[in-house]
């Protein structure tokens, strides 16, 4: 990896190390910003004089406004130190200095992004930043289209508010061929075309998502053919049609569409998948009954093969209005297959002459892709994607070694050895770039502020399916040939969920991704640095057993524990998060094996360990700053992941199947995406060991009591 950037620079610091820097640079923002108001007609008159300025009121409010900003800079202490390494817990972390820098600027200016005509800088900027992610994701710059969004439950939410449009606009194409007698042949999924007046509903609404896109403009080529008109008055006469057409879903609501059609909505998703998705199914009508929910495997990804048999066993009436698979799920870090759902799909319009739009739920782990961009691997052209994806795992090289003393005799050493990249896990990186859509948040893994997320779609045609007018806004027609105003740059507001939204996340986001490019020896340093420290707790974690007797010696344990316990990380991390259970044992022959205790001794057990490395955030309770390590937590549930899933996890805890469906899993879960672990260590302090010395005090000090 290059080291002509260098990571050391791009945050404050744990101990806020580059103050001065920062300081400055805020100043010099501030100081620019005062400039630009004095100077602009500075004939002008002061307003607020000094006299003003002197006054007994005047300087009142002041220290009123002082004492309430004091007092509330004295609550926030209370926070979390999100900053620290100490903080191993929920998907939160340092901001990098440009993107703060670049937020605090267009704070100032407060631009609304909903158009260049409130905001004439960070509009542009925006769309510039929705070329850079789009190209990280491996999506063509020049023909996607991608804009900031509040969050990942806006995201998705528009990614299938988008597919819910494109879907049923084949069906206005069928009754205007009907209604014109136009001769006029769709593609079909299996590759072959058909009379547009002739195609079933279910057909028609299985179509390809990226041959849907391009079939209105695919229809106004025709009608110009046939009847000689100009292009202008062919694009007028069919934009007015799709939208009065009685299928068009964004006028006449969905109801009236799926009862014309006898057709039932089906959303599928993995198991692990974000409640945004159940919310998004909700908003748009489809009925959070419709998100079915696919089993994991034991590396709590989708089951490829199980969401093939759920397509196969769709009703008649049925169709697929998306298929979600993740990279990162919010709990896990799991990288769903995305290669082996795109398989599917291609199998699927083969053989039984259907497709679905793909949508990609890569809120956490987008920027993972960062990690792809810039390596130095040759060109495959007829190569299968698992063929190329070996090459990724083989140039990407992730792995450390590291000796860690397990015993209280200093010669008693055990050497770890961690890789990540997988050749599964690069391929379905990879195959991100035939998503349909891809949810991306900023504000995660990309340490940039809230609020910043990213909806990225493939085509840039998507637009013509969801402008609305807003003349106030900007004066563009809707339908075909809204892309290409589009590009430049009148609003965003017309084809997006939101309305205003600020432009100081743009220049946030353009600012740290033109500083930190978005490659492998860019931002890709601080995703490599995180992987390769959450592989270090995962083996920490692992070895916690034969690290017992050394950490029972450091916590100046009097007498042996009477039932000792180790952790049991519940699998190996895709990304940078790691799930694990403390679980009471027994020595047997110089090691341990799983004590007899019931499954709700372990979840108390767990329970106490999370409510001593958490901090509940009232006032009344301990401040943060006492607070030595914190984790996050979750609970495993038959409703959500089937026993049946969890059979090998619960095998290695010694859990039965019944316990669990009746008391479900407590687990715990630590998010290691801080950027100062591997420094920390050539600083000589080794978070990651201290904070499983941590956890090892209190659970030993849990059993005790």
């Amino acid at each position: 990896m290059s080291d002509d950037l260098p990571l050391t620079a791009w945050f404050l610091g744990p101990r806020a190390e580059n103050a001065s820097v920062w300081t400055e640079m805020f100043d010099h923002i501030f100081q620019d910003y005062v400039h630009w108001r004095r100077n602009y007609f500075p004939a002008d008159p002061w307003i607020v004089g000094r006299v003003k300025r002197r006054s007994p009121e005047h300087e009142s409010w002041l220290d009123t406004l002082t004492t309430q900003l004091d007092a509330t800079l004295s609550e926030l202490k209370f926070h979390f130190p999100l900053h620290s390494p100490r903080y191993n817990a929920h998907m939160v972390s340092e901001q990098s200095l440009p993107a703060v820098l670049g937020y605090f600027a267009g704070l100032l200016y407060n631009p609304n992004n909903v158009t260049s005509e409130s905001a004439p800088i960070t509009v542009a900027l925006e769309i510039e930043v929705g070329r850079m992610i789009a190209g990280m994701l491996g999506y063509d710059a020049r023909q996607s289209w991608a804009h900031i969004t509040s969050g990942g439950t806006i995201a998705t939410t528009e990614a299938l508010w988008v597919a819910r449009s494109v879907q049923f606009t084949p069906f206005s194409v069928r009754d205007y061929c009907r209604a014109t007698k136009l001769p006029f042949t769709i593609p079909l999924p299996n590759g072959t075309e058909a009379p547009a007046a002739e195609v079933d509903d279910a057909t028609l609404v299985a179509l390809r998502p990226q041959d849907t896109l391009r079939l209105l403009r695919s229809l106004a080529r025709a009608v110009q053919a046939a009847t000689g008109r100009t292009s202008e008055a062919v694009v007028h006469e069919l934009n007015d049609y799709v939208a009065e057409n009685r299928f068009n879903v964004s006028r006449h609501g969905l109801g009236p569409v799926l009862a014309a059609t006898g057709l039932r909505p089906v959303v599928f998703a993995t198991a692990a998948a974000h409640y945004s998705i159940a919310k998004a199914c909700n908003v748009l009508g489809y009925g959070e009954a419709a998100l079915r929910l696919v089993p994991v495997n034991e590396r709590f990804q989708l089951d490829a093969e199980a969401l093939a048999a759920a397509l196969d066993a769709l009703a008649p009436d049925e169709y697929v209005a998306a298929v979600v698979g993740v990279v990162g799920t919010t709990e896990e870090g799991a990288v769903d297959p995305i290669h082996r759902i795109r398989d599917i799909r291609a199998t699927r319009e083969k053989r039984r002459n259907r497709s679905f739009w793909l949508h990609v739920d890569a809120a956490w782990g987008g920027y993972f892709r960062t990690l792809f961009q810039g390596l130095p691997v040759a060109h495959m052209p007829n190569a299968d994607i698992e063929t190329v994806a070996a090459e990724y795992a083989r140039v990407l090289d992730v792995h450390q070694r590291f000796d860690v003393e397990v015993g209280t005799d200093t010669s008693d050493i055990r050497t770890y050895e961690t890789r990540w990249g997988d050749t599964e896990t690069c391929a379905a990186f990879l195959a991100m770039a035939e998503g349909d859509s891809t949810t991306v948040d900023p504000h995660k893994m990309g340490y940039i502020p809230y609020p910043a997320g990213v909806i990225a779609f493939r085509s840039g045609m998507v637009t013509e399916f969801i402008t609305q007018r807003a003349q106030y806004i900007a004066d563009e027609p809707d339908g075909i040939g809204a892309f290409e105003m589009q590009q430049r740059a009148p609003a965003f507001g017309p084809h997006i969920l939101e309305g205003s939204k600020p432009g100081a996340a743009a220049l946030a986001c353009w600012l740290a991704h033109r500083t930190i490019p978005l490659t492998t020896d860019g931002h890709g340093k601080v995703v490599r640095t995180s992987l390769q420290s959450a592989q270090r707790l995962w083996r920490l974690l692992g070895a916690h057993q034969h690290l017992f007797r050394r950490l029972e010696q450091e916590r100046g344990a009097a007498t042996p524990l009477p039932t000792p316990f180790t952790f049991i990380p519940i699998t190996e991390p895709q990304t940078n998060i790691v799930c694990f259970v403390a679980r009471p044992a027994q020595w047997d022959q110089g090691g341990m094996r799983p004590a007899c205790v019931p499954l709700a001794e372990i979840n108390r057990l767990n329970e106490r360990i999370y409510a001593a490395a958490s901090v509940p955030g009232a006032r009344t309770h301990r401040p943060s700053t006492v607070q030595p390590f914190f984790v996050s937590r979750t609970r495993f549930e038959e409703r959500q992941y089937q026993a049946e899933s969890l059979r090998p996890l619960l095998t290695r805890l010694g859990v039965g199947v019944e316990e669990y469906r009746r008391e479900g899993l407590f687990v715990l879960r630590s998010t290691v995406m801080n950027p100062w672990h591997e420094e920390a260590q050539q600083a000589g302090i080794d978070y990651l060991f201290d904070f499983v010395g941590f956890l090892h005090r209190v659970a030993a000090e849990s059993l005790e009591k």
